[in-house]
C-alpha cells in the first residue's frame, strides 16, 4: 500500500516537472511530422566551418575511412587511450586500410558511444550505404569515399545532400570558388603577440618595419582593410584555447612598454602570459574598434576547446561581458553554446542588446545538452539572436552528419514546445526558419 501511495504522488510530480506552461491552445493531430518533415526538407545556413579543399583530401593518404575520423572522433579515439603519435600514423600513407582499422580498432571501440563517433556512423549508413564500421566494411567505406571524390563531390553534399545555401569558412583558403554560396571570416595574429618571432612574422608579411605601436596598429588597420575588401563577414577571435577570455582596458603606455620589451628580446626569449597579456588586451581593443567602425560582427570561441590539456576556464563567455558594455554598437557572436556555460550564455545574449548565441559544432558535443539549452534559450533569448547550425568541420561528410543531428534536435526542441502549449505549429515553424537561416543570414550579412 506505501508504495502505491507513493508512485500516486510522485508520478504527477514527475509528469508535472516535464510539462511546459501552457500559453497557446493544444495543437492539431500530425503537428510532430508536419514540424519535422518541414525542418527535415528546409534550407539551412551553416555559419561556420574549416573546409579543406577536396583537390587536398584527395591527394592525401586519408582518402579512406580515416578521413571521417579525421576531426573530432578522432578526439574521442585519443581519449579513449590511443597515443596521438599512433593516430598520426593513420594519415601518413604507411599503412594499409585494413591494418589502419586494426590500429584504431580498440579505440574506436571503446568511444563509439559518443556523440562524435555517432556522427561517424550516421554519416556512413546516410552518405555511403554501410550501417556500421568495423573489419568487414572498412575496406568497402574507402572505396566508396575515394569513388565519390572522384566527382563533384563538395557541392553535391553541402548543397543537393545537405540543402545548405550559405556556408561561412574561417580558412586562409579562399579557393572554394562558389562566391554566392562560400563566406569568408578573418584572424588576426596581433591580438595574440607573445615573442619577438611574432612581430617579425607581421613585418615578413607586410614587407615593412614594426618599430613602435603606433606602427603596428597602423599595420593592423592595414590588414584590417584589405580583410574588408576581401569581403570578409566576420572577425574571428579563437584565442580561448592559449589564454583567458578576460581582455582588460589597457594604457597605451603599458602596451608600448611590453611591444618594446619584446621588439628588443632575443629570438629565444619566452615570456610568460602575465608579461604579453597587456599588449594582447590592448590590440584586441583596437581589433574591435576596427570591426565596429566597419560593422563586421565578432564571433568568438567560447567553451570547450577541441584536443586535450585545456583550460576550460579560460573560455568561459561571461569573462567578455566588460566588453559587451564598452562596445555596445559591435555585434558579438559567441560560439559553441558556450559548453559547458550554457545558462551563463543565456544571461548574456539576454541582457545585452550586441550579443548572439551560435551553436555550431554543439549538437556533435552532446546532442542532449543542445536540446536542453535550445529549451531554455527559446524561453529567454529573443529568437532573432540565435543562430541553429555550423558543423565546424573540415570535411564535407562530417558537415553532413552534424547537419542531420541538429535537424532532429531542432525538430525535437519545437514539437515539444508546441506539444506542450507554449508554441502553435505556426510560431515554432517560424523559429525554425529565423534560427536555422534568417538570423545568419541578417547577422551575416550573406545575401547576394
Amino acid at each position: 500500500m506505501k508504495k502505491t501511495i507513493f508512485f500516486v504522488f510522485v508520478f504527477p510530480l514527475f509528469c508535472s516537472l516535464q510539462a511546459q506552461v501552457q500559453v497557446k491552445p493544444f495543437p492539431e493531430e500530425g503537428f510532430e511530422m508536419r514540424i519535422r518533415n518541414y525542418i527535415n526538407n528546409m534550407h539551412i545556413v551553416d555559419t561556420h566551418e574549416h573546409l579543406v579543399s577536396p583537390n587536398g583530401i584527395k591527394k592525401s593518404s586519408m582518402l579512406d575511412f580515416t578521413l571521417l575520423l579525421h576531426h573530432y572522433a578522432d578526439d574521442d579515439i585519443k581519449s579513449a587511450g590511443m597515443a596521438k603519435a599512433d593516430f598520426e600514423e593513420l594519415l601518413s600513407g604507411s599503412l594499409t586500410v585494413m591494418e589502419k582499422w586494426q590500429a584504431v580498432k580498440p579505440f574506436w571501440e571503446a568511444s563509439f558511444n559518443t556523440a562524435y563517433n555517432r556522427a561517424v556512423e550516421l554519416t556512413i549508413d546516410q552518405l555511403f550505404g554501410i550501417k556500421t564500421l568495423n573489419e568487414s566494411t572498412v575496406e568497402e567505406l574507402s572505396a566508396r569515399i575515394r569513388e565519390a571524390y572522384n566527382t563533384d563531390w563538395f557541392y553535391t553534399v553541402l548543397k543537393q545532400k545537405s540543402k545548405i545555401d550559405y556556408v561561412v569558412v574561417d580558412s586562409n583558403n579562399h579557393s572554394f570558388g562558389d562566391t554566392g554560396m562560400i563566406s569568408y571570416v578573418k584572424r588576426f595574429d596581433y591580438i595574440n603577440i607573445d615573442s619577438e618571432i611574432k612581430i617579425r612574422n607581421i613585418e615578413n608579411r607586410l614587407k615593412t618595419k614594426i618599430n613602435s605601436l603606433d606602427e603596428m596598429e597602423a599595420s593592423l588597420k592595414k590588414e584590417f582593410q584589405a580583410a574588408v575588401n576581401e569581403g570578409n563577414v566576420a572577425v574571428k577571435i579563437g584565442v580561448a584555447y592559449s589564454r583567458t577570455l578576460f581582455f582588460e582596458e589597457v594604457e597605451k603606455e603599458t602596451a608600448e612598454a611590453v611591444f618594446q620589451n619584446l621588439r628588443n628580446s632575443e629570438e629565444t626569449d619566452v615570456y610568460s602570459f602575465e608579461e604579453v597579456k597587456p599588449l594582447q588586451d590592448y590590440m584586441t581593443y583596437r581589433l574591435i574598434e576596427l570591426a565596429g567602425e566597419a560593422g563586421l560582427p565578432i564571433q568568438i570561441h567560447t567553451g570547450l576547446q577541441a584536443g586535450d590539456g585545456n583550460l576550460i576556464e579560460n573560455s568561459n563567455p561571461t569573462h567578455l561581458a566588460n566588453l559587451f558594455l564598452k562596445y555596445r554598437d559591435v555585434n558579438f557572436i559567441l560560439f559553441h553554446g558556450g559548453y559547458p556555460f550554457g545558462s551563463e550564455l543565456a544571461t548574456l545574449a539576454k541582457n545585452f542588446r550586441n550579443v548572439a548565441i551560435d551553436m555550431c559544432w554543439l549538437y556533435i558535443i552532446s546532442p542532449s545538452y543542445a536540446e536542453r539549452y535550445l529549451h531554455e534559450w527559446l524561453e529567454t533569448i529573443p529568437a532573432n539572436k540565435i543562430m541553429a547550425f555550423g558543423g565546424d568541420f573540415h570535411n564535407v561528410e562530417g558537415v553532413y552528419g552534424h547537419q542531420l543531428f541538429a535537424r532532429q534536435v531542432v525538430a525535437n526542441v519545437l514539437t515539444e514546445k508546441v506539444r506542450d502549449g507554449y508554441f502553435t505549429e505556426t510560431e515554432a515553424l517560424r523559429i525554425a526558419q529565423m534560427i536555422l537561416y534568417d538570423n545568419a543570414v541578417s547577422i551575416l550579412k550573406l545575401s547576394n
